[in-house]
């Protein structure tokens, strides 16, 4: 099977997944601070936008919970960037796990924002996530998305 080459958003090279791109709301959880520092907690907002994205037919990795799937998001000028779509093994997950642990991600990630800014010797870092709803599919389904 050839595929063909792309640039991607970082400047790399990779593999053009085959198949028509397809329409996606992506939630994007966009963490805030709050509370004072005993009662440090984390809440936020939702932003949603509609995107162009690619979706592996086959999974490259399976865990106990969830199958990956390689997947791109097309961008406007036709380039492509490199994601990981992260599909529930149970069809009757509620759909509410996909925001949780969404939003449990990005909390980790601002929090470990405020640990590196003092000045640790070894930094941590998580990477960001979101939640794709495939619109054009029956029951809209959601997946989990990670950068990689």
């Amino acid at each position: 099977l050839a595929m063909a080459m792309f640039s991607d958003a970082s400047g790399g090279n990779g593999f053009l997944l085959p198949g028509k791109p397809e329409r996606a709301l992506m939630h994007e959880f966009i963490p805030k601070r709050g509370g004072p520092p005993e009662f440090r907690y984390c809440h936020g907002e939702w932003v949603k936008r509609v995107v162009q994205c690619v979706i592996d037919d086959l999974p490259f990795a399976e865990g106990t919970l969830r199958s990956c799937y390689r997947m791109q998001l097309v961008n406007k000028d036709s380039s492509r960037h490199n994601l990981v779509a992260k599909v529930s093994k149970d069809p009757a997950e509620d759909r509410n796990t996909y925001y949780r642990d969404v939003q449990a991600q990005m909390c980790a990630k601002m929090w470990a924002q405020e640990y590196n800014a003092l000045q640790v010797p070894k930094k941590i870092d998580f990477v960001p996530a979101y939640v794709l709803e495939l619109v054009d599919r029956p029951g809209r389904p959601l997946i989990g998305v990670e950068e990689f």
